[in-house]
């Protein structure tokens, strides 16, 4: 199942992340060509079962293009393998129930990590993103790059121990965390909230558990894992917006995930929306974060109630629906959703999927959002953006991390006249 084509098992992985290394290592040759394509089919096969549910050898072979007799071949692999299993359904008319295939969830298992500066959340999930065990520690990290690295490794050993899943069914280890992330060198370019710079994760990650490692910015990992399993499947163009501490965009742009050229497209919360004001975490003054940030918010709160509030003290206050508690709340989810809208109207995707920890601030702070949405974008034209509110557990992030070992697993690059693998847009 770890398998991936010729020339894939480089990219973002335990070796190293140049996608330039595809095109080096491509085999040329009649023969080097053959073995590259039936890579390229089985990955192919692969991803149209999952895409599906169900599905039969015929409309494979229509959607694949490739002969009857090729996919007989490449699912008799693949079932012999134990990536594929056969479901019989019911006859609709009496004659012979028809034989569908469907991707076999435990054929493979992901560890996905989030990483916090207060601590780790580390899940094990089968290859349908279902979590399978889970663990947690408390730990401060900020500042301390090499002692996140040794707890994630410990903590990774520990969950697969918790799971019971050996390491030849390990496709691989998935890092998310808050910060500027160099996915194709697998390095924290920056992160205020760990305060880290230039921080290598992949290799010495890779070297002590020996396996392939991915990483990448955390609410990216969010708008992945919603592209995987989760609202995000029928869209083509979607935004992923995480409220909390902070505020992130995952973009996905034509089912691809759009990170700009440093990896750092998406960061909203540091926008800045008045030169003049507070001053943000990151060090600059009037980011959008410094006015609707879970902090600011309660700062704000505190402020007006003439003392300090806690996170629990602010969930206390919403849910005994005190006034000004509520009224912030209102302020800054009007304010966030000006700032959405014109994402929304920059870009018009079909889908806004509001995520993260600041749901539990409720409807007061969720509500704003989706009106400042719809009033100051072209909603009356009949464009209406359609937005979610996801239920928020601490798992999430951690599942999302563990879908970018899913996505590389299921990768499917092309191939060019003498072999190559050509890389396009990956999608979500």
């Amino acid at each position: 199942m770890g398998k991936k084509p010729d020339g894939a098992a480089e990219v973002g992985g335990a070796r190293g992340t140049d996608r330039d290394a595809a095109r080096r290592d491509g085999l040329s040759g009649r023969r080097g060509s053959r073995t590259l394509l039936r890579d390229l089919n089985m990955s192919l096969v692969i991803e149209l079962v999952r895409q599906h549910g169900n599905i039969s050898r015929a409309d494979l072979a229509r959607q694949s293009r490739l002969s009857p007799a090729a996919i007989t071949a490449i699912v008799a692999s693949l079932i012999e393998q134990g990536i594929l299993s056969e479901v019989a359904l019911a006859p609709s008319s009496g004659g012979r129930p028809p034989i569908l295939l469907r991707l076999n969830p435990t054929a493979g298992f992901v560890v996905g990590i989030k990483l916090r500066d207060g601590g780790l959340t580390t899940v094990v999930c089968d290859l349908d993103a279902r979590i399978v065990a889970t663990d947690y520690i408390e730990e401060r990290f900020v500042g301390a790059p090499a002692a996140a690295i040794t707890a994630i490794e410990q903590a990774t050993r520990r969950v697969l121990r918790k799971a019971g899943v050996v390491r030849s069914k390990v496709l691989g280890i998935g890092v998310g965390l808050s910060g500027v992330v160099d996915t194709r060198q697998g390095v924290c370019r920056f992160s205020h909230l760990l305060e880290w710079k230039d921080v290598e994760l992949v290799e010495p990650l890779a070297k002590r558990l020996r396996l392939p490692v991915w990483v990448d910015n955390d609410v990216k990992t969010l708008a992945i894992a919603e592209k995987w399993s989760g609202d995000g499947i029928a869209a083509h163009n979607f935004l992923t917006l995480s409220v909390g501490r902070g505020v992130g965009l995952g973009i996905v742009i034509e089912r691809a995930l759009y990170r700009g050229t440093a990896g750092g497209a998406g960061e909203l919360g540091h926008i800045v929306v008045d030169p003049e004001g507070p001053e943000c975490g990151c060090g600059a003054r009037g980011c959008l974060e410094a006015f609707v940030g879970e902090g600011a918010i309660r700062d704000r709160v505190g402020d007006r109630l003439g003392k300090a509030v806690s996170r629990e003290d602010l969930l206390t206050l919403v849910e005994d629906s005190d006034l000004t508690a509520l009224a912030v709340l209102t302020e800054a989810g009007r304010q966030l959703g000006t700032a959405v809208a014109n994402v929304v109207t920059l870009l018009n995707p079909e889908l806004l999927i509001i995520c993260g920890e600041g749901t539990e601030l409720g409807p007061s702070f969720l509500e704003p959002i989706a009106q400042a949405v719809h009033d100051l974008t072209f909603a009356s034209l009949g464009h209406d953006v359609e937005v979610k509110v996801q239920q928020w557990g601490d798992e999430s992030w951690a599942v999302g991390a563990a879908t970018l070992v899913l996505r590389e697993t299921f990768r499917i690059p092309e191939a060019d006249e003498e072999g190559r693998a050509i890389w396009h847009r990956q999608e979500a």
